[in-house]
């Protein structure tokens, strides 16, 4: 794993780049896939990238509240 002074540099050519892990970006990344096939489905292939900064082990506060909050209601309401 890199160190935040020398982090690894990777150059890759992506059409579109969605930038942060949060809800609203992976509410775009799930949002945009319709759009996707349907490119797909004319011959076009698109690369989308999901970039974020964060580690795994202490990122996801807002998911983890939501999910708090489903747990707290109950799957019945």
């Amino acid at each position: 794993m890199a160190e935040f002074g020398k982090p690894d540099v990777v150059e890759e050519e992506v059409d579109i780049l969605i930038i942060g892990g949060g809800m609203a970006a992976c509410g775009t990344g799930y949002e945009i896939g319709p759009w996707l096939d349907a490119a797909k489905a004319q011959g076009v292939d698109i690369k989308v990238k999901l970039v974020d900064k964060a580690a795994m082990d202490r990122s996801g506060a807002v998911a983890q509240g939501l999910s708090a909050i489903n747990t707290y209601i109950g799957s019945e309401q």
